[in-house]
């Protein structure tokens, strides 16, 4: 059972990028995120739900979910409630808020009736107890991939789809660039939709060799509001910050 650790867990390192194994058993392949501060429970479950032809990554703690860019957006996040750096509960809400399609399961030792309660009023879609069994986790991960294709997105939210690096609003569609599509997924996702100049920076120079400077910031920021607007955003799209960063201030799903 995963919990145990009744599997070999796979070389360390191997979690660090999305990888791919055999065709899934039910031939469909998510984008998985699992959230575990135990090092061989986390490299058991990537191995395991690696092996039935899933996409998946592995952290240990919500600062590394924070901290993660660019198109990798997951399907279905697998959360341990008990993290070194902040609670799963917490974890859960600011998922549920920026990826509101986003599958959540929630894995934990927290048993009784109120802590379940709680679990699911976080956003949590299921809530499973350790130790989980592989097939049974296996299992709920493939219903959840399977309810996220057939459901509906929110009317009041533009559309951010990663894959097609476009974005979707009343408006219309709009065309992005790989750098912009990343800078509007990491605000979609980061709590109260803010990001301060430091992680911008961060974001944008990611395939640079130099930290771009504050006007090059502030002139992506300027075109990613020009995208927003011609998506059908209401105005303000995003505001400054004094001397901190910006904030979005629209509705956005990550898809």
């Amino acid at each position: 059972m995963l919990g145990t650790v009744s599997f070999d867990p796979l070389r360390p390192g191997h979690s660090k990028k999305f990888r791919f194994g055999r065709p899934s058993m039910i031939g469909v392949a998510l984008k998985i995120l699992v959230v575990e501060d135990n090092d061989a429970l986390r490299e058991a479950t990537v191995g395991f739900l690696q092996q039935q032809g899933h996409y998946v990554r592995g952290v240990a703690c919500a600062e590394e979910v924070h901290d993660l860019t660019g198109s990798l957006v997951p399907d279905v996040y697998v959360i341990d409630l008990g993290l070194p750096d902040e609670d799963g509960l917490s974890l859960t809400s600011r998922i549920r808020a920026s990826h509101p399609r986003a599958g959540i399961v929630v894995t934990t030792a927290r048993t009784e009736v109120n802590e379940r309660v709680d679990g699911y009023r976080s956003g949590a879609d299921l809530y499973l107890p350790k130790p989980v069994h592989p097939d049974e986790l296996s299992t709920a991960i493939s219903s959840l991939g399977r309810r996220m294709r057939i459901e509906s997105t929110p009317s009041d939210a533009l559309v951010l789809s990663m894959t097609k690096r476009q974005l979707t609003g009343p408006g219309g569609t709009v065309d992005l660039t790989f750098g912009e599509a990343s800078v509007l997924a990491a605000f979609a996702r980061s709590p109260g939709q803010s990001l301060e100049r430091w992680q911008l920076g961060e974001i944008i120079g990611h395939d640079d060799s130099e930290v771009p400077s504050s006007s090059s910031i502030e002139m992506r920021i300027s075109r990613l509001r020009k995208r927003l607007q011609d998506a059908g955003a209401p105005a303000p799209t995003l505001k400054a910050v004094h001397k901190i960063g910006y904030v979005l201030c629209c509705a956005v799903v990550v898809d």
